[in-house]
């Protein structure tokens, strides 16, 4: 992907009280001000939250730490400024998209969406939300203003669609919202790690337009014929059984079974293997470790990813840590190794045949991986981990094995569900249903400040994952 300069902040967005400045020395300090924020906002997405620093955004401006602290006294006051002014940008341009005079709520709504798209595949805005996802789970003024963003971006979309069909409820039309938006954000997420070829990504990027214009398009009945046919979830078990979950918001956990994570030691498939006592210990705490390392890297982030925080978390010393695990490298492959390894296996084992149809068996793993979204502690590793595979060669060389395997099993599944399907059309929709769970973990954010009824959503998605499996997306079946 082409990756482009961040927009420019103004001094409006800096939210520091200025002196009384004469025309030429304001317009300096303001051009110095919005210099600042973009090397601040390089600095971030280059060097991650936990590489930020007001000396290393000094060295990008060509100015030193004193000067600096002219302009911004700390460093929060600094990254919380820069990220203001460029959430605010996002907003602002989508926004003023979504409000044109004078055009049809039609052609506003497919020009806001081109826009996204040209966002998503030729400028950095990918880089900037995988930090900024993860640097939200930490700090209360980066979650209040990635909360803002997403309520706002979800109304954007909602008030177009409640101009294009006058009589959904605001319910209705805030569920549609938010799988579009899940939708792109699924496939942003797929466009770094899904590694598709040229062809394979034009295919894909063609099927999640059309899905687009289908989810815009359909008409409430056509909902309502396809929940009868269907059968959407059943709310009264489904809805209520994660009552610990009250919203996508709660610091709540509904599994942590995934936690308990194993790693296949040398020696386990060779036939006649019959492994000593000390091996066995050795395995049972070598699985320990890696458990209690993916915990703190789901819970504490990347930064606090560290052979000495693990350490002090098992209560051993780091140099005997080291004795299973030499390097922090070491650690970080065999703990999202065995990540990898526990998703996949479990949704093969759901994939494979059985005597359930094709169909039964792809959306039961669709609806495992959308409870899944609703488990915070699910969230915040999988944000961590789209932050750390920008900085981090093993991180992203592991992450793209998952998204390739997984969406193996879903063109399996296609396949079988649609034989007339070519390779390429199966490859796509796959990708498409993939994006679809993926994006679900995004559902968290604005869900305070703008509160859904995620089992609509839920519904909302089943439904159009029916449909996408068919080949069913043209925007005129849809009507």
């Amino acid at each position: 992907m082409r990756q482009k300069a961040v927009e420019r902040g103004t001094s409006d967005d800096i939210g520091e009280a200025r002196p009384d400045y004469g025309p030429g020395a304001l317009r300096n300090r303001e051009l110095r001000f919005a210099q600042i924020s973009l090397a601040a906002l390089q600095t971030f997405q280059e060097d991650g939250y936990t590489g930020f620093s007001t000396r290393r955004v000094a060295g990008r401006v060509g100015m030193t730490l004193g000067n600096l602290q002219h302009y911004f006294r700390t460093k929060e006051e600094l990254l919380s400024a820069a990220l203001r002014t460029r959430i605010r940008q996002i907003v602002s341009d989508y926004t003023a998209i979504a409000n044109q005079p004078d055009i049809s709520a039609e052609r506003r709504c497919s020009a806001l969406v081109e826009r996204i798209f040209h966002d998503i595949n030729e400028t950095d805005l990918p880089k900037f939300l995988f930090e900024v996802w993860a640097f939200s789970q930490h700090e209360p003024h980066a979650a209040e203003l990635v909360d803002d963003m997403y309520a706002q971006y979800r109304d954007t979309f909602a008030k177009l669609l409640s101009e294009l069909h006058p009589t959904l409820t605001s319910e209705e039309t805030l569920a549609r919202a938010s799988v579009l938006i899940t939708q792109m954000a699924g496939m942003m997420i797929f466009a770094y790690y899904g590694e598709n070829s040229d062809k394979d990504y034009a295919e894909f990027v063609r099927v999640t337009k059309r899905t687009v214009k289908m989810i815009v398009g359909l008409s409430p009945q056509a909902l309502e014929n396809n929940a009868r046919l269907h059968g959407s979830r059943d709310r009264q078990t489904q809805g209520t059984s994660d009552t610990q979950v009250d919203s996508l918001g709660s610091e709540k956990s509904v599994r942590h079974e995934l936690f308990e994570l194993s790693i296949r030691q040398a020696g386990q498939d060779i036939p006649y293997y019959r492994p000593t006592v000390q091996w066995k210990r050795r395995e049972v705490k070598v699985n320990e470790i890696i458990s209690s390392a993916a915990s703190i890297l789901a819970t504490e982030g990347y930064a606090n990813f560290t052979l000495v925080r693990v350490a002090k978390e098992l209560g051993i010393l780091t140099s005997a840590l080291k004795n299973y695990f030499p390097t922090h490298d070491d650690l970080l492959h065999s703990t999202l190794d065995a990540l990898v390894r526990a998703y996949l296996e479990r949704y093969a084992e759901m994939g494979k045949p059985s005597s359930k149809p094709a169909l039964d068996r792809l959306c039961g793993i669709f609806d495992d991986a959308l409870e899944e979204s609703r488990d915070s502690k699910i969230r915040r590793l999988t944000f961590e981990l789209f932050a750390l595979a920008q900085h981090s060669d093993i991180t992203l060389e592991l992450l793209r094995k998952p998204y390739s395997a997984y969406r193996g099993i879903y063109v399996d599944l296609v396949r079988q569900i649609d034989p007339s399907a070519t390779a390429r059309e199966c490859q796509a929709r796959a990708t498409l249903l993939a994006a679809l769970t993926e994006g679900a973990t995004t559902l968290m954010f604005g869900s305070r400040k703008q509160p859904a009824d995620i089992d609509r959503i839920y519904d909302l998605m089943k439904l159009i994952t029916i449909r996408i499996v068919h080949g069913n997306i043209a925007a005129k079946e849809a009507a």
